[in-house]
């Protein structure tokens, strides 16, 4: 074999065992997966555990692909946590019109966009021409949304994982219960200058697995999980600051692997900056109370104005 001929025979090697590095993971339901995923040429960490495939999809038009699958991970017939991706990549064909199309059905939309929600803890947004990065972190009512969303599937083109009938399929096919509600962090963007590619991630935990209790009300609006009510759990709140910080460093990981451009990337505060709303009402009754246990005299001066100063923090 002459000089060239071992060059060539070299190269060749080292392109196959690139290509099969970078190669996404292929999903199967008869395999469990844990650690690291590939998707889009990119490693992913999955939440620590074992996960199943709930669902999966691929499509192509006119060079453009889209690829799907959700991931489950449970513990006896509960779901502890649920991992969702959705992938685009235009190859540089029609990246204007997707990127318009994404950002009317991802960023922009009336039901659930990048912009504060009540439901929402987080949600930052940046947004160019065709180009949109955004990270918010909510939580969930699970049986609303795979039973009766408030969007229109039909009319606005949009569907969340939840709704899908693959999911809901998995659910009932293995007697899965049905958690009241979940923590969830959601990673969305793409950009023309990142290749034509773009990505929604929907990382979702069920709260009773992380010791901090039963879930006492499913309901969206009035859960103990609504950032209204969150400060009267305290347990709660400090978990769900914890997935919070975790999101932002998840996110800003994202940004690296994918090789954003500074202009690109959020600007992610320590999460002890985020102010998750008090209930001022209760937090008056306190108040009210240990003044007049101070006016009964069973409190000192002394003991009312610490009491006071540790409400007040």
């Amino acid at each position: 074999m002459n000089f060239f001929k071992k060059i060539f025979f070299i190269l060749s090697i080292f392109l196959i065992l690139k290509t099969a590095l970078l190669a996404d993971t292929f999903f199967s339901k008869n395999k469990t997966y844990s650690g690291e995923i590939t998707i889009l040429g990119k490693k992913i960490e999955l939440l620590e555990g074992d996960w199943r495939l709930s669902n999966k999809y691929e499509w192509n038009v006119v060079g453009i692909t889209g690829k799907g699958f959700g991931l489950v991970q449970t513990e006896g017939n509960n779901i502890k946590s649920h991992i969702s991706i959705w992938t685009i990549n235009t190859r540089g064909k029609k990246s204007g019109l997707v990127g318009t199309i994404l950002y009317k059905e991802r960023i922009n939309n009336n039901h659930d966009g990048c912009s504060d929600k009540s439901e929402y803890y987080f949600a930052k947004l940046w947004q160019e021409g065709a180009s949109a990065n955004c990270l918010k972190v909510r939580h969930i009512d699970l049986s609303k949304e795979m039973n009766s969303p408030d969007y229109n599937v039909e009319a606005q083109g949009y569907i969340e994982p939840y709704y899908e009938a693959s999911f809901k399929n998995f659910v009932k096919k293995n007697n899965l219960k049905v958690p009241k509600i979940l923590i969830s962090q959601i990673h969305m963007f793409y950009s023309p200058t990142l290749a034509g590619k773009g990505m929604v991630i929907y990382i979702d935990r069920n709260p009773e697995f992380y010791g901090v209790g039963k879930t006492l009300n499913g309901d969206e609006s009035s859960s103990e999980y609504h950032k209204n009510n969150l400060s009267k759990f305290p347990k709660k709140e400090k978990l769900v600051k914890k997935i919070i910080q975790g999101a932002f460093t998840f996110h800003s990981e994202l940004e690296e692997k994918f090789k954003f451009k500074k202009h690109q990337r959020l600007n992610l505060s320590p999460v002890s900056k985020i102010k998750i709303k008090k209930d001022s009402s209760t937090l008056a009754n306190q108040l009210e109370k240990i003044n007049q246990l101070y006016k009964s005299g069973a409190l000192t001066k002394k003991e009312f104005e610490a009491a006071k100063q540790k409400l007040l923090k």
